[in-house]
C-alpha cells in the first residue's frame, strides 16, 4: 500500500528507524496498526514483505554487526513498511503478507484441534468462528478509499 500525499523519494529511501522515519509511519494509517487496526501506543515497524535478518551463524552463536546481514535488503525501504502493534508484528514474524493471511485462515481449525476447551465454546455459542476471508485493517481503508 503506499500513500499518495508521500514523496516518491520518501517511499524509496532505505529504512534506518529514524525519528523522522518513524513518525511518518505512524501517521501512514493514522496511528493505527496496519493490520488489526488498533491504536498504537508502542509502534513496531513491520516490513509488508520480509526481510530475513541473518545474526547467527549455523550454531546460533551471534554474530558480529559487520557479519550480520540481510536477505533481500532490497526490501528495506519505506514503502515496504507498516505500522503495527507487537502482536501482530511478532505473529507476522517472517511470513509473507499471504503466507500470514493463509495461515490466520486455519486459526480456528488449528486451535480446535488442539484445544478441547475452544472445540465447547463453539459447541455452546460462546465463541462464533468466522470462516470468512482474513481482510487487514489497511486493506479495509485501501478499498474504502477505491469507493470514493
Amino acid at each position: 500500500m503506499t500513500d499518495e500525499r508521500i514523496p516518491t523519494e520518501v517511499l524509496d529511501e532505505v529504512w534506518v528507524g529514524s525519528r523522522a522515519q518513524r513518525d511518518r509511519l505512524r501517521a501512514k494509517l493514522g496511528g493505527r496498526c496496519a493490520y488489526c487496526g488498533c491504536v498504537l501506543d508502542k509502534m513496531h515497524a513491520d516490513h509488508l514483505e520480509p526481510v530475513i535478518r541473518v545474526q547467527t551463524d549455523p550454531w546460533g552463536r551471534r554474530l558480529p554487526v559487520s557479519e550480520q546481514r540481510q536477505i533481500r535488503p532490497e526490501r528495506n525501504v519505506f514503502s515496504n513498511m507498516m505500522p503495527s502493534c507487537g502482536p501482530c508484528n511478532i505473529h507476522k514474524g517472517g511470513y509473507s503478507l499471504e503466507e500470514w493471511r493463509e495461515m490466520l485462515g486455519r486459526a480456528s481449525e488449528i486451535i480446535g484441534r488442539k484445544q478441547s476447551i475452544f472445540k465447547t465454546a463453539v459447541r455452546l455459542g460462546l465463541i462464533k468462528v468466522n470462516d470468512g476471508p482474513v481482510t487487514f485493517y489497511f486493506e479495509i481503508l485501501r478499498d474504502a478509499r477505491e469507493v470514493k
